[in-house]
């Protein structure tokens, strides 16, 4: 049994690099603003705090360092952030990588291209790193 991400501040990279060959990394855009994939920096943008659901290890809330009365959310087909209220991840290791999908795993966060800027979607696992996340602690 693998050990489940431990609750801190993260972030959250994609595990295919950007055509310049840059890590790209989840970016909070502002309130109810979509989230992007964005090459990485040192910016708090990218700084996501998670924190455990109810004491359980695996159900996660992702909630901005600039914005912690938020959290994200899946809208249609992408995430975004919206105004707290209990919506959880299910955040899983697996052998190429962290994927992140809905409680009943269905749903999984993926970067829609893999470049700057692209579009952070909510669909289907497709298997491939595109769907695939390190988390990277920050102190």
């Amino acid at each position: 049994m693998t050990q489940p991400l431990e609750p801190g501040t993260y972030v959250i990279v994609n595990k295919i690099p950007c055509p310049t060959d840059e890590r790209l990394a989840i970016t909070y855009n502002g309130p109810d603003q979509p989230l992007t994939v964005n090459i990485r920096t040192d910016s708090s943008r990218q700084h996501w705090i998670v924190e455990n659901y109810r004491h359980t290890d695996n159900s996660k809330y992702l909630v901005p360092v600039d914005a912690t009365d938020f959290q994200a959310v899946w809208d249609a087909d992408c995430a975004r952030t919206f105004q707290k209220y209990n919506f959880v991840w299910i955040i899983q290791r697996t052998n190429s990588g962290y994927t992140i999908q809905d409680d009943t795993r269905t749903a999984f966060w993926g970067a829609l291209d893999a470049v700057n800027n692209a579009p952070l979607v909510v669909g289907s696992d497709t298997g491939d790193e595109k769907h695939r996340w390190s988390f990277e602690r920050v102190l």
